[in-house]
């Protein structure tokens, strides 16, 4: 990421604590649609960072996985084959 000088800009939160980011900040960080991105709250302010871009940022969990992790967790049947669901459809 380049090194750019300190810029700032007035923004409205919207009624649910929504805040658009500038387009020119967007451009300058490189964030787009569907980038995830980090905020921290520092003292008495926010700190917004993307998050780096990889193939390995978020895991893919197989359904090994998944059914291990169920029955670690010990969920009685009924739960463990409603999250199955949810998660097969894509809803979790």
């Amino acid at each position: 990421m380049t090194q750019v000088k300190n810029r700032r800009k007035v923004v409205k939160t919207l009624a649910k604590g929504q805040v658009t980011i500038p387009s020119e900040f967007r451009e300058i960080l490189g964030i787009e649609a569907e980038t995830l991105l980090s905020i921290s709250l520092v003292g008495d302010h926010l700190e917004i960072v993307p998050l780096a871009q990889s193939g390995d940022a978020l895991r893919r969990y197989t359904d090994e996985d998944i059914a291990r992790f169920l029955e670690e967790d010990k969920l009685d049947q009924d739960t463990a084959l409603r999250v199955r669901a949810l998660l097969r459809s894509g809803a979790l």
